[in-house]
C-alpha cells in the first residue's frame, strides 16, 4: 500500500514537471522523448524504492541482519552489565512476549533482541528487526515492574506494527533517494548508509499521533495478557503527571515530535477508560477525586503509600478490581487474607497506613460488588 501511494505521488510529480516544461511550446512540439522521460523517471524511482526495500529487508527480517544491527547499536550506545536490572528486564520481556503471543503469535518468528545501555536518562527504543535498547535510567522513574512493563509494551507495540521501520524508510528515501536514482549508491554502500540512518537517527525519526495511540492501546493488551496489573497503564502516566506535569517532554524520550503526541493527561484518561471497560464498567473513578467506585458507590480512596501518591495508587486498586470482574471473581466472597483484601483468587488491595482495615474493606466490597 505504501509503495503504491509513493508511486502515485511520483507519477503526479513527474506529470507536473512534464506539463510545466511543455506549456510554452506549441501542442505539436510535445515530443515522445518528453513523455518517455517522465516514464523513465518513474521507473528509476520505483527501482530505487525496490532496491532500498530489499536492503532494509535484510535488517528487518534476517537473523544475520538483526544481529548486525544489534551490534551497531551496542557500538554506538555502549552496553551496561547490571545483573539485577538485566534479570528484571528479562522477566518483563518474557511476560510481554507471552502477552503479545496471545493475540499475535508471529512474535515467536521474530523475537526481540534487547540490551541495557549505560545512559542515565529514561528512554527505550525499538528499531528494525525488533532490535531494542533500554537505558538503565528507565528504572529511575519507577521500580514498579508493572509500570515498567507498560513502557516496554508500548515500544513493542511500535515493533509489532513496524511503526519505526516505516518512519525510517521515509527518512532513508528522503536522505538517499536521489543518490540511489542517480546510480551512485547501491549494493553494500547502500546497506551501510541505511544502517547508519537506522542507528544514528533512531532518536529523531518521527512517529505520528495515530501510531502513538495504537502503541498505547496495544501495550494495555500486552501487559494484561502478560499477567500484569492493567491499572499500571494509567498509573505510570499519573506518576509522570505528579512528577512533571501535563505538558512535559515525553517521559521516555521517544522517537517522535513532542508537538505531535497525546498529552500525559490524555494518555492517562484513555487508559482509565479502558480499565473501566475491562470491568464491564462496574469499576470507575469518582469524577474529580481519587475515590475508586464500584457500581457507582464509593469503595476506597487509597492513601499515599509505597512511593506512590494516592492518585497513582488508586489505579492499581482499580486495575485489580477490573481483572476480578473480567475473570468473574466478583461472584466470589471478598475476604481478608492475611491483611490483603481478596475477591476470589484476585488480590484487590493490601491496606497501608491511612487506609481502612482489610476487614472493613472486604465487608464493604461484599455489600456493593
Amino acid at each position: 500500500m505504501k509503495q503504491r501511494k509513493w508511486l502515485q505521488m511520483a507519477c503526479a510529480l513527474a506529470m507536473t514537471a512534464t506539463v510545466s516544461f511543455a506549456m510554452p511550446l506549441p501542442t505539436e512540439a510535445i515530443s515522445l522523448g518528453s513523455i518517455l522521460g517522465g516514464v523513465s523517471d518513474i521507473a528509476n524511482e520505483a527501482k530505487a524504492y525496490k532496491e532500498m526495500n530489499q536492503k532494509i529487508h535484510y535488517y528487518e527480517e534476517t537473523e544475520e541482519g538483526q544481529q548486525e544491527l544489534l551490534q551497531k547499536f551496542k557500538d554506538r550506545t555502549g552496553e551496561v552489565y547490571n545483573p539485577e536490572r538485566k534479570a528484571q528486564l528479562d522477566d518483563i520481556m518474557a511476560h510481554l512476549t507471552e502477552g503479545i503471543a496471545a493475540t499475535d503469535p508471529s512474535i515467536y518468528n521474530k523475537p526481540y533482541l534487547y540490551y541495557l545501555t549505560p545512559d542515565p536518562t529514561f528512554n527505550a527504543a525499538c528499531s528494525y528487526g525488533h532490535v531494542m535498547y533500554v537505558n538503565i535510567g528507565t528504572f529511575s522513574l519507577t521500580d514498579n515492574m508493572d509500570e515498567l512493563a507498560v513502557v516496554l509494551g508500548h515500544e513493542m507495540g511500535h515493533g509489532q506494527k513496524s511503526h519505526v521501520a516505516h518512519a525510517l524508510k521515509k527518512r532513508s528515501m528522503t536522505a538517499l533517494g536521489a543518490a540511489i536514482i542517480a546510480g551512485s549508491l547501491s549494493g553494500d554502500a547502500l546497506k551501510e548508509n541505511l544502517l547508519a540512518i537506522a542507528v544514528n537517527q533512531i532518536d529523531t525519526v518521527q512517529i505520528g499521533r495515530k501510531d502513538e495511540w495504537e502503541a498505547d492501546n496495544l501495550s494495555f493488551d500486552y501487559i494484561y495478557h502478560g499477567g500484569y496489573n492493567p491499572g499500571a497503564t494509567a498509573a505510570i502516566w499519573q506518576r509522570v503527571i505528579d512528577m512533571q506535569g501535563d505538558n512535559s517532554s515525553n517521559f521516555v524520550g521517544e522517537i517522535f515530535s513532542p508537538s505531535d503526541h497525546p498529552s500525559n493527561t490524555q494518555r492517562r484518561d484513555n487508559y482509565e477508560k479502558k480499565i473501566s471497560e475491562l470491568s464491564g464498567k462496574h469499576v470507575t473513578i469518582k469524577k474529580g477525586t481519587d475515590t475508586v467506585q464500584i457500581n457507582g458507590k464509593d469503595f476506597v480512596t487509597p492513601a499515599a503509600a509505597a512511593g506512590m501518591t494516592q492518585a497513582e495508587r488508586k489505579y492499581f486498586v482499580m486495575g485489580n478490581l477490573a481483572a476480578a470482574y473480567d475473570h468473574k471473581q466478583n461472584k466470589e466472597t471478598a475476604i481478608n487474607d492475611n491483611g490483603t483484601v481478596k475477591l476470589g483468587n484476585q488480590a484487590i488491595i493490601t491496606p497501608m497506613n491511612g487506609d481502612p482495615s482489610a476487614d472493613d474493606l472486604a465487608a464493604l466490597l461484599n455489600k456493593i460488588k
